[in-house]
């Protein structure tokens, strides 16, 4: 369910502001009836609306990977020290939802899309998606505490286990390393590296599933090609 201006908006009809205008002065129905409150919501798979007489089109599917840089929240709000990633999203493509978040100091890969039954897909820990992600800790981690990532550190309040399904070092003079999730708590490489007493200082998605960040600028996007659609679509391995 999304509030009424926001359909009228994301389907391209209108600005925001422009569509409280319109369900104002009585040009907008919803199945049948004339609409007039602008807090109204409606369900755009079972609801039929209607502007100035015509049916509201759907706005078209897009599917983009955008390479979010440090300093940007995944979220529409943003605090007022804060920008939001939409910020880099051209507002033809504003109805995008992002696939998981990324929080201010991480970068990398993020795939944004309107289509809600794709963000469902692609998050879901049943499809078993792995993300990679490149990390520089505060110092080298010791082989038990490498052991213990792969087990899984327990997290708080969620009470569950999170594991990093692979953990390798990479060439460098600061301790680098390359992680791979199946699962996605809310900052689970830097809660569970404080656990163990290790400090990230910064944190880079390269991949999300087939899809790789490698040759995207940062605060740029691109539309996702066919074949990693159907890689992320593909049915999920078995257990």
């Amino acid at each position: 369910m999304i509030r009424l201006n926001k359909a009228i908006a994301d389907s391209g009809y209108c600005a925001r502001r422009k569509a409280d205008e319109l369900i104002a002065q009585g040009k907008v129905k919803l199945n049948g009836e004339v609409v007039t409150e602008l807090g109204t919501k409606v369900n755009l798979e079972t609801d039929q609306i209607t502007v100035n007489g015509q049916p509201l089109q759907s706005p078209p599917k897009v599917y983009l990977l955008l390479h979010k840089p440090v300093g940007y929240v995944t979220s529409r709000k943003a605090g007022k020290t804060q920008k939001s990633f939409y910020e880099l999203i051209p507002p033809e493509w504003r109805s995008v939802d992002p696939a998981g978040r990324l929080d201010q100091d991480s970068s990398g890969a993020l795939i944004v899309s309107n289509d809600g039954d794709f963000i469902y897909k692609v998050t879901h820990p049943r499809f078993h998606l792995p993300k990679v992600y490149e990390i520089t800790l505060d110092r080298p981690l010791q082989e038990g505490d490498i052991q213990q990532l792969k087990e899984g550190v327990r997290l708080m309040p969620e009470n569950k286990l999170a594991k990093m399904t692979r953990v390798e070092p990479l060439n460098g003079h600061r301790p680098t390393y390359q992680v791979e999730l199946i699962t996605g708590f809310n900052r689970q490489i830097r809660r569970t590296l404080i656990e163990l007493r290790y400090r990230v200082l910064s944190l880079h998605r390269v991949s999300f599933g087939p899809v790789q960040i490698e040759g995207l600028g940062a605060g740029d996007l691109r539309p996702l090609t066919d074949t990693e659609l159907s890689g992320l679509l593909a049915p999920p391995s078995p257990e």
